[in-house]
């Protein structure tokens, strides 16, 4: 008895004008098998009716393959040869026939005209379920519509139908007093697909004795749709949400992963290859039915995605906004680099390897947490001043200053006070001459007054004076807002004013991740370079001058 064959359809070619080229695209043969050898002669078609006889074997009773080269074809089974089959199948087959309401405005004729007519419609027009499904264990599927995504039970998911459950089933919340499958279990390639769900239906293992905690249940589900475009009515089917699929077209396959894949690849469009090849997690689970023929070079001409990528890199580059040390950095200048580092004890791999640190002639860093046994040394680095925490408990307190090796010959420390103390509040200053100029670190603590750092950097400016150094450059965390209107703010604009010092930095950038710019960098020489770059390991961002 001959049967209705419906081809799984791509768009790329019509069958009356490229027979061919439908068959070899749009029949594309695409299966994991289970029986395969781990090494499967691919021999470019020398070898092609033994690669044959192997897919043969692994066939499902939804799956045919003829024995010509260029004509592999994929039959759905229907009622008209199901007895057939049947007597094939070691298991026992069942149809599960889907049940239709119709609603909207129209008359009962009407109605009654949409239901018959959904019922010749293909699964593709009836939001992926079937009229009618033939049911049998050990089968391959596909789950036809996304049920779980985040649990990986989506459009195209492959499984193997391990059980199906019979039960009374329920039209607009009555018994029809009709038993059809209810619920199917099915066995996904990944235990990890369906986890979440067999977990929130672990009722249903019980009620239907199934000891296999691996299967994962599918119950019945609704989908609605319009016959005709033009029509008012629709029609809501409720169906089992699965399609019987031992090969699957690349486009249906476009997310979805396989350990072994079988791909037909005459004839394939660069695109379809890419994504037919791409689905794979390895080579060695990758078989090649025909003779693989690497698709040309892409080209201007003959691909737009590459032609539209050549424009974006000419006209449309981004420009990046953040200006690193280790892109500024001349031989002839000194780089120096401020960050208040939250736990130079936790952070420390990460400074010591980091390049715009390592490109800087001077490393300043504050909060490092240390203790006084803590060793920090950095390569070709000399600790020239540091502070730690006085008590065996660390806390938001010390600092530590690294010179590079070849410039410690041109240092001069100037004047170090430190740590001034009232309570819980401190401040630090730390002052040296390099190149005729004077370069300060300073860190005041959060609660700590203005008054108490003031009165240090004064001190500071006097040694300065005194030692002929016209040029002054400050770097810390003053722990004050600038551009705020508070009294901290005010009184450090009226000492920057009386010292003849301006604010490097661009007023528009904060320093920490809480929108605030309180990491400042001042100086007498308003022609010097800083600016503010990100951290990965501090709320506070670093800040970087070059020192001319």
């Amino acid at each position: 008895m001959r049967s209705k064959r419906l081809v799984i359809q791509f768009r790329n070619y019509k069958e009356a004008q490229d027979t061919l080229n439908f068959q070899r695209e749009n029949l594309m043969l695409f299966t994991n098998w289970r029986t395969e050898p781990l090494q499967f002669d691919s021999n470019l078609g020398t070898n092609f009716k033994e690669q044959l006889e192997k897919i043969k074997q692994n066939r499902s009773m939804y799956c045919k393959l003829d024995t010509t080269f260029d004509d592999i074809d994929i039959d759905f089974m229907d009622d008209e040869n199901l007895e057939e089959e049947e007597d094939e199948s070691p298991n026992p087959t069942i149809i599960s026939t889907a049940i239709d309401s119709c609603s909207g405005t129209g008359s009962k004729n009407a109605k009654h005209y949409m239901l018959s007519e959904a019922t010749r419609l293909s699964h593709k027009q009836t939001q992926n379920l079937k009229y009618e499904l033939l049911l049998c264990n050990e089968t391959k599927y596909i789950v036809s519509v996304n049920i779980a995504v985040p649990d990986g039970i989506s459009n195209g998911s492959s499984c193997v139908l391990k059980a199906i459950i019979m039960g009374a089933l329920q039209e607009r919340g009555k018994d029809t007093g009709r038993q059809a499958p209810i619920r199917v279990y099915v066995q996904f390639p990944d235990a990890k697909t369906g986890e979440k769900r067999r977990e929130r239906l672990r009722d249903f293992f019980r009620k239907d004795k199934i000891t296999d905690r691996t299967w994962t249940p599918i119950e019945r589900i609704n989908r609605s749709f319009t016959v005709t475009k033009s029509s008012q009515l629709q029609v809501t089917r409720n169906q089992l949400p699965i399609l019987p699929s031992n090969a699957q077209t690349i486009h249906c396959s476009q997310s979805c992963t396989y350990q072994k894949i079988a791909v037909y690849v005459n004839g394939l469009s660069r695109k379809l290859l890419y994504t037919a090849i791409s689905r794979v997690t390895s080579l060695r689970g990758l078989y090649i039915v025909g003779t693989y023929k690497p698709p040309d070079e892409a080209t201007i001409h003959n691909d737009p995605a590459l032609n539209e990528m050549i424009r974006m890199k000419i006209e449309s580059q981004l420009k990046l906004t953040l200006t690193f040390p280790e892109d500024v950095k001349n031989s002839s200048n000194v780089m120096i680099i401020f960050h208040n580092v939250r736990s130079l004890h936790l952070h420390f791999k990460n400074v010591s390897n980091d390049r715009s640190f390592l490109a800087c002639d001077v490393i300043m860093l504050a909060e490092t947490w240390s203790l006084p046994t803590d060793k920090y040394d950095i390569d070709n680095y000399t600790i020239v001043f540091r502070t730690d925490c006085k008590s065996e408990k660390r806390k938001a307190f010390g600092t530590v200053i690294y010179v590079k090796d070849n410039v410690l010959p041109n240092l001069e420390i100037i004047f170090q006070n430190e740590t001034v103390s009232v309570g819980n509040n401190h401040s630090t200053v730390f002052a040296m001459q390099l190149h005729e100029k004077c370069l300060m670190m300073v860190y005041k603590s959060p609660k700590a007054p203005w008054t108490m750092l003031q009165q240090q950097m004064k001190t500071m400016l006097q040694v300065c004076q005194s030692n002929n150094l016209s040029e002054i450059c400050i770097m810390g965390d003053f722990n004050i807002r600038y551009q705020i209107s508070e009294s901290n703010y005010v009184e450090l604009t009226n000492f920057m004013q009386a010292n003849n010092l301006f604010m490097l930095l661009d007023q528009t950038k904060v320093s920490t991740d809480h929108n605030s710019l309180i990491d400042l960098c001042l100086s007498t020489n308003t022609s010097l370079r800083a600016d503010v770059f990100e951290s990965v390991i501090s709320d506070h961002k670093p800040i970087w001058l070059e020192l001319i």
